[in-house]
């Protein structure tokens, strides 16, 4: 799946002026390296493989074992990654489907970091998913925003002016998203939907009219989160698994 996503961002910055370094956090067990390498040098780019100890991962307790590891790496690329003071984190389940410049751009010098506004239908009673933000986000956060951290734009400096693993005082759900939406509350820079947007997942009222309204074209990050995978083509709406499979047959 990395190595699908991956393609898709080399494709639509191979004929441009931006030079793209990936920088890719995983565990020693990871396979791949060989076809992520391919993928990323053919096209011109720079790839840069860091592979995640147990010792390195403050989230690697007993308090964190019904999850996996791999899910918090991106609460610490600040200290595994000391020479970047920003990053464009992208899940693995992600389709890149233009130019992200403009986004990496995007000046965040005053936030922590930059997110998309979950898409929670948190005006619907009966969507549990919604009413779990809807939840959290009175409970626990002051600011009327909680994000979806499949994409994050990181500002690492800032990152690095708080000591790792940061504290908190709330449960756990989503882990590493509720734990950014309750420390960075009040620093998050929201951004479009159309830099992480879920196309079977109806988009809450939250967000702007214009927004809701979007034609596929207009995505710019694709994001396969929830429970419905691309991959499995009786969960998907047969339009969604194709886009997915046709970026899929593109990789050797």
């Amino acid at each position: 799946m990395a190595a699908i996503s991956i393609n898709t961002l080399m494709e639509q910055h191979r004929d441009t002026n931006t030079s793209v370094n990936v920088y890719c956090m995983v565990a020693p067990h990871t396979r791949g390296h060989r076809k992520i390498k391919k993928i990323v040098v053919g096209q011109g780019g720079k790839l840069i493989w860091r592979k995640i100890s147990k010792t390195q991962n403050p989230y690697n307790t007993l308090d964190y074992a019904r999850w996996s590891p791999v899910i918090f790496y991106r609460l610490f690329a600040h200290e595994i990654f000391p020479e970047l003071d920003k990053v464009l984190y992208l899940d693995a389940d992600t389709l890149i489907q233009s130019n992200l410049t403009e986004l990496y751009n995007t000046n965040i010098s005053k936030h922590a970091f930059a997110a998309v506004r979950d898409m929670a239908l948190i005006s619907k009673p009966d969507d549990k998913n919604g009413q779990y933000v809807s939840e959290f986000k009175k409970n626990y956060q002051r600011h009327n925003l909680y994000i979806n951290s499949g994409v994050l734009l990181l500002n690492l400096n800032y990152l690095r002016t708080i000591q790792s693993p940061w504290s908190f005082d709330c449960p756990l759900k989503y882990p590493d998203q509720d734990i950014l939406n309750y420390v960075f509350d009040g620093k998050i820079l929201e951004l479009p939907l159309r830099y992480n947007c879920s196309p079977y997942v109806e988009p809450d009222k939250k967000f702007k009219l214009s927004e809701r309204k979007f034609v596929k074209d207009t995505i710019h990050i694709v994001h396969f989160y929830a429970t419905c995978k691309p991959y499995y083509y009786h969960y998907m709406y047969r339009e969604t698994y194709s886009m997915f499979a046709r970026a899929a047959a593109k990789i050797n």
